[in-house]
């Protein structure tokens, strides 16, 4: 617990927690600002093809769609904010050179790096709630609430009544996605023992495995399954009629088996570390 506690410390000691935190609630309040003054009409546009089959009353800009489009449009950049700030949990000792004298004192290094663990466990859920909050409390004060429209195979129409639900599973889903996501750059950071590279190395990927997602015909549709970003975007699955519950489940289960994948890796790799490298 004395471990957990230090790099607790350690970890909002750092400028590069809050101004991750900050950046995110940022972004948050531009996309509430920018729809503020111009969603209406967006929407407007985007419902024409369904106004001759459609009698839509009500407010069609809300807080809850908002919501969900602070959330859709800030997906590819919440991880890069993430993972930045876990990263430097494990490659800043290495950076610094006071792993060495770590690594001299009586601690287990399976403790020491348990403790890391749960730092970044503790960062991405602070994170994602954080960000998920920011997303949705400040949209329902200026816009209110209502059902929502949105454009997931074809058109879903969510009652009221049932979204803020919906969005709290989304939400505990990104959370275990990001999770998965910062394991694989935690393990990056052990294994090069700097920053920089584990954050180019796991974006990169992000970005790659994102591109090939985007590929769903011909030899690379046979892919998808194998993408991790293919099962992070199932968070969005929850806004649908029926939702899938056996494809989310399925995912989950492939989240949880890549961060435990990079889990093992870590602690092998820390344990059989040279204090001298």
């Amino acid at each position: 617990m004395s471990l957990f506690q230090v790099e607790i410390y350690k970890l909002f000691s750092t400028y590069r927690t809050y101004i991750s935190l900050g950046i995110s609630v940022f972004l948050m309040l531009i996309i509430d600002l920018g729809l503020y003054n111009d969603g209406k009409d967006l929407f407007n546009f985007l419902l024409q093809s369904i106004e001759e089959n459609f009698y839509i009353e009500g407010h069609i800009v809300n807080g809850y769609l908002i919501s969900y489009l602070a959330l859709n449009t800030l997906w590819v950049h919440l991880p890069v904010l993430v993972v930045i700030v876990t990263a430097y949990i494990f490659s800043g000792e290495f950076e610094m050179g006071t792993i060495r004298t770590l690594l001299t004192q009586p601690i287990k290094r399976k403790k020491l790096l348990a403790a890391k663990i749960s730092a970044m466990l503790l960062f991405v859920f602070l994170f994602m709630i954080l960000s998920g909050f920011m997303a949705l409390i400040p949209s329902v004060l200026f816009f209110g609430s209502g059902d929502v429209i949105i454009f997931i195979d074809g058109i879903q129409f969510i009652q009221e009544s049932t979204y803020l639900l919906r969005y709290i599973k989304a939400l505990f889903f990104a959370t275990l996605a990001m999770f998965a996501f910062t394991c694989m750059a935690m393990y990056f950071a052990i294994y090069f023992r700097n920053t920089l590279t584990a954050v180019l190395l796991a974006l990169g990927l992000l970005i790659v495995s994102t591109l090939l997602q985007t590929f769903v015909f011909g030899f690379f549709s046979h892919w998808q399954p194998f993408l991790f970003t293919h099962h992070m975007a199932k968070w969005q699955l929850f806004f649908v009629d029926d939702v899938p519950k056996q494809s989310i489940l399925q995912s989950i289960l492939f989240l949880c088996v890549m961060a435990l994948f990079f889990i093992v890796l870590s602690f092998r790799k820390f344990e059989k570390m040279q204090i001298t490298e």
